[in-house]
């Protein structure tokens, strides 16, 4: 942590926010107006910036202006950014990547895509993040665009800091750091000194972390780019809590605290006070470091920042063990290992792997192709020698060859064709299969409904009113009695089957309303639910939001039926690559190699639908660690 993503900026002198300020109050449809002053204060006063970025985004729907459009959502995208929103940071990103591809702006494409890259970093899609940052570095190598090529070798440093790969992070930093020195770049200058400042904490130059983050500090104050200006405070006072120096660190790490939250820099806090607790609990004030360990737990929690949960916990949890409550630091520190199993380790080794032998491959192909050209020269010398024997033979083959090379297209296409059309019927087969099934429950829900509904209606009308007529002995009277609430159960489990097979609110509203109301109907006391959805603005098409729903239907079940878990979260995101829903318990959880995943009815339903979309699913468990169901749609 106490790092800086750098996004794509532009930098206005004071004296332009006067002249800004003067052109809004003539004209307040002055929609450049509004975006340039969004910009200038996106870091210092990042609500007051969204107050204009909202105000030109408004203007540029109302006119109809893509360029001006996707410029407020980048503008507002970054404000959030500013104050470790990422969640709200994405999901403008990923509409303001939609208009820049249709605008054909390879750069400002791929500005967007290295923001969308940081979003997901900071939310803990360590995946996603990569495809976004090595999409973003090829179009600016393409364009030979240096300082593009500077901000994701910076964000790519950070990527691996991830990772521990400290000499990997460093590497990047340095090299980015170097080409905004050449650019004469004060202010990327100042967030990779800053970046440097935090990488040499972690690798116990502590003197290097001083220097560089007060370095930096200095820098802040005179570009006046006061919101990151807190981390430079942690950092400095983290080094030198690690150089035996606690009434300094303490004295730059309340510091920290007071500027975290006076930009309101969540993330930056809850990071702040992990450490003010590490602090206290080294100097013996174990009231304070639990008072503090705790409220970055609470910040972190609200903002989704696993990674501040996960260290939050383990602190409070060295902190409990000191204090003798042993049985609750014992708690905290397996809550604390859970979080760090769910961050994919392994998954992010391999990625990184990947991006390194990529990058290697690239250079290897590149000695090869110089190689080719060498040998391709010396082959052509001693092709022209044997020119005149080859001439006369040539020209026999050659009308052979035409007609082959034909003959050959010929049966290509047709075989493509063939292939083409037993994939599209093989889609509409699947399609159907779906359809037919849905409309199947459909009918079955109505015939429930309008049929056996009815009846039991009716019934229920009867008796009620035949027992208010009928005067009966009392052990006649309680069977009836019984009757009744076995008629009335039956009514109500009717509704509760028919509902189920085909939910109102998926009809008329869509997937992220019948979701809620479905969750809503479970027992929050038992089983706290959290629901997230990102880039669902849309209507998806009906069998898409339909299968998402069974899917999320039948796991839900499965974990209030098998799981005894307390705690479930949803999360649906629908960007350029497809729709992902994850959905994860933290119950007792399953030996994958004891059981057949595919084997149950309600699994099986589940694999066959997202199949029949062309879709995947993953489901990842360990005995005592919870569950996790990962689907993804193309």
């Amino acid at each position: 942590m106490g790092l800086i993503t750098l996004t794509s900026t532009s930098i206005f002198a004071q004296s332009r926010v006067d002249s800004l300020t003067k052109a809004l109050k003539a004209n307040e449809k002055d929609i450049k107006a509004l975006l340039e002053l969004c910009w200038e204060y996106r870091y210092h006063h990042p609500d007051s910036a969204r107050i204009f970025g909202y105000q030109a985004l408004k203007i540029a729907r109302e006119k109809k202006e893509n360029t001006f459009e996707v410029e407020a959502l980048h503008n507002l995208a970054v404000t959030y950014e500013a104050q470790g929103d990422y969640k709200k940071s994405l999901a403008y990103n990923l509409d303001a990547l939609k208009l820049r591809k249709q605008l054909n702006d390879e750069i400002k494409t791929a500005n967007t895509l290295n923001n969308i890259g940081v979003a997901y970093d900071e939310l803990g899609n360590f995946s996603l993040s990569l495809k976004y940052y090595n999409e973003a570095y090829r179009t600016y190598k393409k364009k030979k665009h240096i300082e593009g090529i500077a901000m994701v070798s910076s964000n790519l440093g950070i990527l691996f800091k991830a990772h521990e790969d400290y000499k990997n992070v460093i590497k990047y930093y340095q090299e980015a750091n170097s080409i905004y020195k050449k650019l004469n770049k004060a202010r990327e200058t100042a967030f990779t000194e800053a970046n440097l400042g935090s990488v040499y904490y972690y690798t116990k130059q502590y003197d290097s972390c001083i220097y560089y983050s007060l370095k930096a500090q200095k820098a802040f104050k005179e570009l006046n780019i006061l919101q990151f200006l807190p981390l430079t405070y942690t950092n400095a006072g983290i080094g030198y809590a690690a150089k035996g120096d606690d009434q300094k660190a303490l004295e730059l790490l309340n510091t920290a605290v007071g500027l975290n939250q006076k930009y309101n820099n969540r993330k930056e806090l809850a990071f702040t006070y992990i450490h003010l607790a590490k602090l206290m609990l080294k100097i013996k004030k174990l009231t304070e470091a639990s008072e503090n360990a705790k409220k970055a737990i609470t910040i972190a929690e609200e903002i989704g920042a696993s990674k501040q949960v996960m260290d939050a916990k383990e602190t409070l949890a060295l902190i409990s063990q000191e204090q003798g409550k042993f049985k609750e630091a014992y708690a905290l520190h397996l809550a604390s290992t859970k979080i760090k199993d769910s961050l994919f380790q392994k998954d992010k080794t391999a990625l990184i792997s990947d991006y390194q032998v990529r990058y290697q491959t690239e250079k290897k192909e590149q000695q090869i192709r110089s190689l080719h050209q060498q040998n391709t020269i010396q082959q052509l010398e001693i092709k022209q020698r044997n020119l005149g024997l080859g001439i006369a033979l040539g020209i026999l083959l050659l009308g052979g060859g035409f007609a082959y090379l034909i003959i050959n297209r010929r049966k290509l296409k047709a075989k493509a064709d063939l292939q083409a059309e037993i994939i599209k019927q093989q889609d509409i087969a699947s399609k159907a299969v779906l359809d037919a099934e849905e409309r199947e429950r459909r009918r079955i829900a109505g015939d429930l409904h309008d049929g056996v509904g009815q009846m039991l209606s009716a019934a229920l009308m009867n008796l009620n009113g035949l027992f208010d007529k009928l005067k009966l002995q009392t052990d006649i009277n309680l069977q009836a009695e019984q009757a009744l609430a076995l008629v009335n159960e039956s009514y109500d489990e009717m509704r509760s089957i028919s509902h189920q097979m085909m939910p109102n609110a998926l009809i008329k509203s869509g997937l992220a309303s019948a979701v809620k109301e479905f969750i809503g109907k479970l027992d929050q006391d038992k089983l706290k639910v959290t629901l997230e959805t990102v880039g669902l603005n849309e209507r998806l098409d009906e069998q898409t939001e339909t299968v998402i729903y069974r899917v999320i239907q039948e796991t839900v079940n499965n974990v209030v039926k098998h799981a005894e878990a307390s705690k479930l979260d949803i999360q649906i995101i629908k960007d350029e690559e497809g729709i992902s829903v994850t959905i994860e318990d933290n119950g007792k959880g399953f030996d994958k190699n004891k059981v057949d995943i595919k084997a149950g009815i309600g699994l099986s339903n589940i694999y066959s639908r997202v199949e029949f979309l062309k879709g995947t699913v993953d489901i990842d468990s360990t005995e005592g660690k919870g569950t996790l169901v990962a689907i993804h749609l193309p």
